[in-house]
């Protein structure tokens, strides 16, 4: 069913490692970025570099740029120019327009598509909210619809400039004292711009979800906020998904900790039964059921969501693992296998 994911970050010039750290003697270029997402082939001529992604084409379900009505001329739909040709003309002229070393060359939004929608109805989502958060205030916005191949998780990549349009160019940032994460700057008006996106793209995939007569609404608020009772899944990330398809071993770490918390956020009902009633039998992916009491709080189910990952290979186990001796007098559950 849909979910409800936005995320959005600074695309620097400076290259940096996975621990944030720069990368001496290595930049980063926004054509490169743009030529991946949409699965083209664009020339950098700041690097005088081609960069060929037409390999992944066949993940792009989608890509269009969204444009002011004050755009010149170069920039607008042409016969005599392919989307190609301006999507790499776009994003030449930013790099040509940041001349630091370290300039901030586009701001990147990652938001998931409800997988209720058909391909047309999911870009015309992306295209109104691009103009209606963007355009109007006269950046221009790049976005490109991926598909993922098992189908589960459409999304879309939006580049979008950080100097509004002017004249046949750009002109100046606007201000850029604002901060959010610790991670840079996001320009506008910093954090409360961030909380603004992540409202307006609710409403916006809700209306898109009403429009085409489906019940289900997503919602931009922490689990906590809305009232669940369940931990976020850690994000896996393209690395981590990457070794699992390629048949790696053992899962990736990033995998293992997802599945962990998969199976804690299934017992978590459980506890939350003998918090109320003092006893309860628990049901879990092994097919064992346990009579089991508060004793052991979410620290043991912890380690039994651990056991269970480690005998998923082994086969079912017949009782549950020993409660720990340090267990309070009193406070101790009954694991015997229910009869």
């Amino acid at each position: 069913m849909a979910i409800y994911r936005l995320e959005a970050k600074i695309i620097g010039r400076r290259a940096k490692d996975k621990t944030g750290k720069t990368i001496p003697g290595r930049t980063v270029s926004v054509v490169a970025k743009a030529a991946y997402r949409s699965g083209e082939k664009l020339h950098d001529d700041r690097q005088d570099r081609t960069y060929n992604y037409r390999s992944r084409a066949q993940q792009v379900v989608h890509s269009e740029l969204v444009i002011p009505d004050i755009a010149p001329e170069w920039l607008a739909p042409s016969e005599h120019a392919s989307d190609s040709e301006r999507r790499e003309r776009l994003w030449n002229a930013i790099e040509q327009a940041e001349k630091r070393v370290d300039s901030q060359l586009a701001r990147e939004f990652v938001v998931a598509l409800p997988v209720e929608l058909q391909d047309e109805q999911k870009a015309g989502l992306v295209r109104l909210w691009c103009r209606e958060e963007f355009a109007i205030q006269g950046y221009v916005a790049d976005f490109a619809m991926h598909a993922s191949q098992d189908g589960h998780n459409p999304h879309a990549h939006i580049l979008c400039t950080l100097r509004p349009v002017e004249g046949e160019g750009f002109g100046k940032k606007p201000d850029m004292s604002g901060k959010f994460n610790g991670q840079g700057s996001v320009g506008m008006a910093a954090k409360s711009d961030l909380q603004s996106w992540r409202e307006s793209w609710e409403i916006r995939c809700n209306d898109a979800l009403a429009a085409a007569g489906l019940d289900v609404r997503i919602d931009h608020r922490s689990l906590k906020d809305q009232g669940i009772d369940r931990e976020p899944e850690p994000k896996i990330g393209v690395d981590a998904m990457g070794m699992q398809r390629r048949g790696a071993e053992e899962d990736p770490r990033r995998v293992r900790d997802a599945r962990q918390t998969r199976m804690e956020n299934e017992l978590r009902s459980s506890l939350r039964a003998v918090e109320q009633t003092g006893e309860t039998v628990m049901a879990n992916e092994t097919e064992v059921t346990w009579r089991t009491r508060l004793a052991g709080g979410f620290n043991y189910l912890k380690e039994e969501a651990k056991a269970m990952l480690r005998d998923e290979s082994s086969g079912p186990r017949t009782s549950a693992p020993p409660m720990p001796d340090s267990q309070p007098e009193g406070r101790k559950a009954n694991l015997e296998p229910e009869r």
